[in-house]
């Protein structure tokens, strides 16, 4: 899939979603999309990595301009202090370029917020519970409300410990409110068993492992070959360099 086979309307969503100009109810639809679509998930990283490529290509220009109009300002002045001035813009942009280049995520950060992708929800029809406060939950959690959405997730896990929907959604509130480690622990728990879930289960491992710089736990769960995910896993691992 790509630019000149993706219906505009495709097109666009893609281009708002990683902008992050939706709404969100558009963005839950979508990511609801994501989650049952591999080829809309290849070509949003695809765009990403366009987006990423253009504003740095971007930045660089700018920059240039700015110092190369300086530079030929002062020279049309013909005076020390305007040469002066234009060898000071053309520092300033080397240290503005080497400041943001620097300053970057390292490498794996930056690998795992391209590729994760929160989950989108599942409809309150299908909680995993009979107790009310599962769909109460799932409905804040869709919201991106975090926090109300654990407040009532956890007395639930608490009494079904090894409940896998419960443990993989908590551990998707985890992951979005920087709570890793508490997220591996029951994704863990979720990728050794045989639910719906186990699967995505290991891909969210995969992630984390890579954004906490675990590259030997995520190269020891062998996903390169896995039908769904191993274009992505081989990908992610190619750009660390393994």
């Amino acid at each position: 899939m790509n630019k000149g086979n993706l219906d505009r309307v495709t097109f666009e969503a893609i281009e708002a979603y990683v902008l992050d100009r939706m709404s969100t109810v558009e963005r839950t639809a979508f990511e609801q999309r994501l989650a049952n679509d591999t080829a809309l998930r290849a070509e949003l990283e695809l765009e990403r990595e366009n987006i990423h490529a253009v504003e740095l290509g971007g930045l660089s220009s700018t920059l240039r301009t700015i110092a190369s109009d300086l530079q030929a300002t002062e020279r049309a002045k013909g005076t020390g202090w305007g040469r002066f001035m234009a060898y000071a813009a053309s520092i300033a942009v080397l240290l503005m370029v080497t400041i943001w280049w620097f300053g970057r995520p390292p490498i794996n950060e930056r690998l795992f917020a391209d590729h994760f992708t929160r989950e989108p929800g599942l409809p309150v029809t299908m909680g995993a519970t009979d107790d009310p406060a599962f769909a109460d939950a799932m409905v804040y959690y869709k919201e991106g409300l975090y926090a109300e959405a654990a407040a009532r997730w956890m007395p639930l896990l608490e009494k079904e410990p090894t409940n896998d929907t419960l443990l993989f959604y908590t551990a998707m509130v985890d992951i979005v409110t920087d709570h890793g480690t508490s997220a591996v622990t029951k994704l863990n728990t979720v990728a050794q068993g045989t639910s719906i879930f186990q699967s995505r289960a290991r891909w969210y491992l995969f992630l984390l492992f890579v954004e906490r710089g675990g590259l030997a736990e995520a190269r020891a769960m062998g996903l390169e070959t896995d039908s769904v995910y191993g274009e992505r896993v081989r990908r992610i691992l190619s750009q660390l360099g393994e």
